[in-house]
Order: C-alpha cells, then structure tokens, then sequence
C-alpha cells in the first residue's frame, strides 16, 4: 500500500492557464503532489473554491487533509503568475514556511501594480420616463450627475467657467447665463441629423450651465447627460389616440422598435421615418412653455430656439439687460397670420417671466384650451402669439408696439440682406442653418472679444465670415446666385428700364446693362447705392443690399440642366457702411 509523501508541503508556481472560476472539471489534488490515488484526501471542483469568500489576495479553503491556499493572481487574472500553496493540515511547522515561501514568490514573481492605466467605471444616470397619466405635466429634473468609481482617481480636467463667455460680455450687459432658460425645440425625424451640433456648441457648458437648458421633442430620449422631454406626453389622450394629425406621433415608436433608423446617416438601417413630422410640431409650443414657467420659476427669461436656429446667447443677454423681466416682454423677429401678430419661432424669441405670469400663471389649463384652436391654425408659433395676446401680453419691444427693429433673423446668413441701417446693429440670431454653419458661429463667438470689442454686430459678422470668401474669388464669380433683384434691366424693357428715384446713375450704361456680364457690372458701377449685381442670358439684376447668396459646385447637375448666372460684389463701397 503506498504511503504519504514525506514532505507535507508543496508549493507550485506557474501561469494560471485561465481563471479558476472559468474551470468546470474536476482535479485531483493528491495527484498534483505525487500521491496515490486511494489517498484520504478526496478529488474536489475548482469552482468550489470560487465560492469561498476570501479577503485581501488570497483564498484559503479546508477540502479533506489538506489546506489550500490560492493568490488573487489566480482568482481571475491569467496573464499573471500563479501561486497555490497545498499544505498538510496537521502539521504544525507547515504555517511559518508557507508564510516565508509566500512572500519570497510575491517579491520575485508577482508584480501586483495596476499597469499605466485609470481603470474606472462609469454609471450613466438612471432617467425617469415622463409619466403616462394624462392630466398631469411632466415633472423631469433633466440634470441628473453620473456617478464614476475607479481604483485610481483620474487627473483633474480644466473645464471653462460655465457661468461666463470665454471672452467676457459686453460692458452694458448686467444679465448672466444662470438668469435664464435657454429652450431647444426638436422633433423624432429631426433630433438625430440637427440636435447633436448643438449639445457641444449651443448647449455648451461654456455657454449656458446645463440645468438652465432644457430639450423639448415629441418624443422622449436621452443623449449623454441631456435628457430630452416629450412635449406631447400631456396633451389629451383623446387627442393623441384620434386625431390624424398624431398619426406620425403613434408611429414613431414602431420605427424605434423595427431598427428603423431616421438619421441620414449614409449607412444600412437609415429611414426618412414618418412622413408629416411638421403636422404635430406646432402643437408643441404651447404645452413647452407651459411646461417651462412650471418647472423653472427661477428664470427671468425663457429664451427659445429650434434645432435649425443658431442663438448669439451673449449677444441676446446684453441686449435683453436693458428691459425689466417683472414686466411683460415678447420679442423677437416680426410674423404675422391669422389676424395676430406674434415672434417668428424659427428665428428664436424671448418671454419674460413677467409676461409668463400674466398669461400662463392665469391659466394653469392653456395647453389643453389650446388643443382645438391649434388643430385648426398652421403653425405653432402664431398660435402661442393667439394665447399670449389674449392675455394682454402683445409682441414688440416698446411695451408691446407689435414692432420688431433687427437682430433675431429668421434666415441663414448667405439669404440675408445686409444693409446700411443694419450693419451696426447686434447680431441675435440666424434660422435655417445647418450644422457645419452651426460650428462656424460658435467659433466665432469662441474667438469674439466681448469685453473689448462689444457685441458681435451684423458688419462684423460679414467682414469675419463673408467677405474674406467673396474677395478670394475676386468678388465675381460663375454659376452663382447672389440674389440680386431691387432693379432689373433686360431686353424687354430697355428702351426704358426702372430705376432709382433722382437717378443717380448714367442712364446710358443703365440700358445696355442686359447686353452683358461687363454691361450689367459697369450699370451698377454708376449707381451710386449699388453694391451687388447678377446677369443671366439677357437680364442684369442690381441691388443696394449685399448678399452673399449661393452657387453651383462643378459636380452639381444643375450645371447641366440651368443657365450659366455670374455674380459680382462691389465690397470696396462697404467701407462706407463701416460702424463708429
């Protein structure tokens, strides 16, 4: 009959060929030491071990006569030495030499410093879905913190003040970002293709602290640390289960749910989504602002933009330091229909909290009051008008004058018609932009010096954007519209051709001008106001004002199908436009 071993200890290193708690076999330990297999003590499973607690880095489990005793390097780490120590139970001396053995093999094997790495997990938040119930508003906090665990703290970033523009505000501003609440409007078949640009440029923290932010939509997401409020979610359910206008509002969640993918994103999955997204936007903008004064009662001002509009936020605070948020203040760019005059949305408006109070906080109702007046109008925006209006609270800046001077725009920048009584005036807005307009207006207020050099004006933006493109090309250039149109001369109207009143220019050159590009460029040249002109086939278009317009690329097949338009720009004669 075979005896024990006479050595009652065994230390074995090694690699640990894979971590223990993956081993599902059976392994006899009398083997590993060299002892007959009728020994007393019995084969066991790895993940026996597995299963017993442990503190520090290692593991000690009893199985039989023997102790075995595992480092953490082979509780689950492969790539590191293994050590596992089996001892006879009853022997005394055994403790101190496993002990020393131990300490020897972690000093010269073992190497248990974490590599060059900051191993942390990152726990996104847990947001709350609005609730079902109808009847009741939404009551999101939309700013919750992520919570971050590591084994080695991460070295501190330097992040922007949020509370201050990067290159301070105008002397005359006395407003801060925190005085307001700047509201973004999106949609389900838009989010994913306009609102992304504006997480990192618009809602930058460096522009607008997060929790005075807030995203609107007609359907609920959440992208990062923003969450996005379904503006719908209390409009009746009589409404939302009914009305065909809400047909693209019940589908949407079965794009979501089929993979169906509304991001013009160039890749397989990519959908144009429900068709009639605008059908169920106007009946956002009610409930939003209802929703808005509710939940943020701290804001002065409630300052609204869309996912196609672009906020010179700096620009607005300065201009809005000059009126009192207690009173009733509705501004923004001029728009009229159905007998209401109202703020153009796509160009961006503002509302006081006085003027919140005085309509909403009157009425804690108005969304559902709205319902049946705003199926039967087109557009959001003079519906809000509507409601305000009839609560006294009239648009306009001198106290509700239902005029507007300049600043909000409710185009892009290359349709605008910049002008002399425009060219000193502050910037506010721009509409219909796409993203990469987007970064080109948060790079330029990046680089604007507030504090020295005031609030970006319309001249401003022309010199830093427009003109250093135009002169690139010589201010002429082919296949291009600039939109000219004030006064037009062709062959049909030569013999006598409109023009401006008290002349001005050199009638002789004025009725030539359709016969060429250098006929129509030297028409204009004579007239004194002229800044920009236009000529295709026989028509030479002159204008006042300076635009910038649009052009066909060589690839474009327009250049096939249209006639050949030059544009050309006088930019010398904008020196005389040049602010004090």
């Amino acid at each position: 009959m075979a005896s024990e071993p006479s050595s009652d200890l065994k230390v074995v290193f090694g690699s640990c060929p894979e971590p223990l708690c993956g081993l599902r076999r059976r392994v006899n330990f009398n083997m590993i030491l060299g002892i007959p297999t009728k020994s007393r003590s019995p084969p066991i499973r790895f993940e026996s071990l597995c299963n017993t607690s442990y503190r520090g880095h290692s593991l000690h489990k009893k199985v039989g006569v023997w102790d075995i005793q595992l480092t953490r390097s082979c509780l689950g780490a492969p790539w590191m030495p293994c050590i596992m120590v089996v001892t006879y139970r009853n022997n005394r001396l055994v403790p101190a030499i496993v002990i020393s053995a131990c300490l020897w093999g972690i000093y010269h094997l073992v190497d248990v410093k974490i590599p060059n790495e900051s191993y942390h997990t990152v726990i996104l938040p847990d947001w709350r879905t609005p609730p079902s119930q109808v009847g009741h508003d939404v009551d999101l906090d939309p700013h919750s913190h992520p919570t971050t665990t590591a084994w080695s703290p991460p070295p501190a970033v330097q992040t922007p003040d949020p509370t201050k523009s990067p290159n301070g505000k105008p002397k005359d501003s006395t407003l801060a970002p925190e005085d307001v609440l700047l509201i973004m409007k999106t949609g389900y078949t838009s989010l994913w293709k306009r609102l992304l640009i504006h997480l990192t440029t618009s809602l930058s923290p460096d522009r607008i602290p997060q929790p005075n932010s807030v995203i609107y939509s007609d359907a609920p997401s959440t992208i990062g640390t923003f969450n996005i409020i379904d503006a719908l979610e209390n409009t009746t359910h009589t409404l939302k289960s009914n009305h065909p206008d809400f047909e693209i509002y019940r589908q949407q969640p079965l794009y979501n749910s089929h993979n169906a993918y509304v991001e013009a994103a160039g890749i397989e999955g990519d959908n144009f989504g429900p068709a009639g997204g605008w059908i169920i936007d106007k009946y956002k903008f009610v409930p939003l602002m209802q929703h808005a004064g509710r939940n943020y009662p701290d804001a002065k001002w409630y300052i609204y933009m869309e996912d196609d509009t672009y906020l010179f936020l700096t620009n607005i605070l300065a201009y809005l330091s000059k009126y009192d948020w207690r009173k009733s203040h509705y501004l923004g760019s001029f728009a009229g229909k159905s007998d209401v005059i109202f703020a153009h949305g796509g160009a961006g408006f503002v509302i006081s909290r006085g003027a919140w109070e005085r309509s909403f906080g009157q009425n804690d109702k108005m969304a559902a009051d709205y319902e049946e007046y705003t199926a039967a109008h087109c557009c959001g925006d003079q519906v809000l008008g509507h409601a305000l209006n009839k609560y006294g609270v009239k648009f306009g800046e001198n106290n509700g004058d239902e005029r507007f001077t300049w600043g909000f725009n409710p185009v892009v920048h290359w349709r605008f018609g910049f002008e002399k009584w425009n060219w000193c005036e502050p910037l506010l807005s721009w509409h219909k932009v796409h993203s990469r307009d987007v970064a080109r207006y948060y790079q330029l207020e990046q680089e604007w010096d507030f504090e020295k050099d005031g609030p970006i004006r319309h001249g401003d933006f022309a010199e830093r954007v427009i003109l250093p493109e135009l002169r690139a090309r010589n201010n002429r250039a082919e296949w291009w519209d600039n939109m000219s149109g004030v006064w037009q001369v062709s062959s049909g109207n030569k013999n006598d051709p409109p023009g401006p009143q008290g002349k001005g220019y050199d009638e002789g050159k004025w009725k030539k001008a359709w016969g060429s590009v250098g006929d129509c460029e030297e028409a204009c040249k004579s007239w004194g106001d002229c800044v920009q002109w236009s000529w295709v086939e026989d028509l030479c278009k002159m204008d006042n004002k300076f635009m910038m317009g649009q052009g066909y690329a060589p690839a474009m097949m327009e250049r096939k199908t249209a006639l050949k338009r030059t544009s050309g720009w006088l930019t010398d004669r904008l020196e005389g436009w040049k602010c004090a």
